[in-house]
C-alpha cells in the first residue's frame, strides 16, 4: 500500500517557465494542492499561464505569495539563492517550506545557511527538463519516472525532509539526498560537460559545412540549442567542480589525440569498447538534467 502524499492548500511557482509550469500541471493533476499561484516578472505572460489553466492565480510582488504553504524557485540557478533568502524573510512562518529546482546546489545551500529560519529550505534537482523554454512547453508528465535529488542540511528536521521528499514522490520521481558538494561534483559530468561538449562541437561547424552534418552531428550537440544565458549562470555557479571536469575531459581528449597520431589501433579500440559499454549503461528513461 503506498504512502500518503502530502496536499498543500497552497503552491507557490516562482518563475513560471518549463519546469515551473509543469510543476504547476502535476501538482494539480495528481491531487496535491488546491491552488497554484504563480510569480514573475511579466503580468502579461503570467495572464497566458493562467488562461491556459498551468496556474491558478498569479503575483507579480512576492508579498502575495506570503501565505503559500509550499514555495518552490524556479527562477535562474544564479538568482535562486537571492531568491530563497528573500522569501525566508518573508514568510517568516514554520509552515512555509521553501525547495527549489536549480542544477547547481553548493554555493546556494552555503548562502542560505546564513539567513535565519534556514531550516525550512531544502534544495531540490528534479533531474528533467528539455532544451525548450517557456510554459508553453510544460508537460503534466514531465517528472514521471525520472530522479530528484535532495540537498538537506544537518539542520533540517526529517519532518521537513519527508514532506518534500513525498512532494516530488507524488509527481512520479524516484528521489534520492546527497550532500550538495557530492551533487555539483556528480552533475557537472552527467550533464554540464555534455552540455559544453556539444557546444563546442556545434562550434566546429559553419554555415558552409552544416548541409554535410548528419545524425552524429545532430545526437551531440542537441542540447547546444539550450538557453544560453541558463547554461551561462550554470556554468558560473559551478566552476570549480566544472573545471576539473574539464581538465579529465582533455585528458581523455589527449589520450585519443595520441593514439590516433601514432594509429595506435589496439588503445583506440580499448577505448572505444570502454566508451561503448559505459554508454550502454543508460537508458532512454534516464532523467535529463
Amino acid at each position: 500500500m503506498s504512502e500518503p502524499h502530502p496536499h498543500f492548500e497552497r503552491i507557490a511557482i516562482i518563475g513560471v517557465g518549463l519546469i515551473g509550469g509543469s510543476i504547476a500541471l502535476a501538482a494539480k493533476a495528481r491531487g496535491l494542492t488546491s491552488h497554484v499561484i504563480g510569480h514573475g516578472r511579466s503580468a502579461d505572460r503570467l495572464q497566458l499561464a493562467q488562461k491556459l489553466g498551468i496556474i491558478d492565480s498569479y503575483a507579480t510582488h512576492l508579498s502575495l505569495i506570503k501565505n503559500a504553504d509550499l514555495i518552490v524557485v524556479c527562477t535562474p540557478v544564479d538568482r535562486i539563492a537571492v531568491d530563497v533568502m528573500m522569501l525566508l524573510a518573508l514568510t517568516n512562518n514554520e509552515s512555509t517550506l521553501i525547495t527549489d529546482v536549480g542544477s547547481v546546489k553548493d554555493n546556494i545551500v552555503r548562502e542560505v545557511q546564513n539567513i535565519a529560519d534556514h531550516e525550512r529550505y531544502i534544495g531540490s534537482h528534479p533531474l528533467a527538463g528539455s532544451h525548450h523554454t517557456g510554459f508553453e512547453y510544460a508537460d503534466v508528465n514531465l517528472f514521471e519516472n525520472r530522479v530528484c535529488v535532495l540537498t538537506p542540511t544537518e539542520v533540517n528536521s526529517s519532518t521537513h525532509i519527508e514532506t518534500i521528499r513525498g512532494f516530488w514522490s507524488a509527481l512520479g520521481m524516484n528521489v534520492r539526498s546527497m550532500t550538495s558538494v557530492d551533487h555539483d561534483q556528480t552533475l557537472s559530468r552527467t550533464s554540464h560537460i555534455p552540455h559544453l561538449v556539444a557546444a563546442a562541437t556545434a562550434l566546429l561547424v559553419d554555415e558552409t559545412a552544416i548541409d554535410l552534418a548528419s545524425s552524429g552531428y545532430r545526437d551531440t550537440t542537441r542540447v547546444a540549442v539550450g538557453d544560453p544565458d541558463l547554461w551561462t549562470a550554470i556554468f558560473n555557479e559551478n566552476a570549480s567542480h566544472l573545471m576539473d571536469s574539464t581538465d579529465q575531459l582533455i585528458k581523455t581528449l589527449t589520450q585519443f589525440k595520441k593514439a590516433i597520431s601514432n594509429k595506435d589501433s589496439a588503445t583506440l579500440k580499448k577505448m572505444l569498447e570502454q566508451a561503448q559499454r559505459l554508454r550502454k549503461l543508460y537508458h532512454e528513461e534516464t532523467p535529463q538534467s
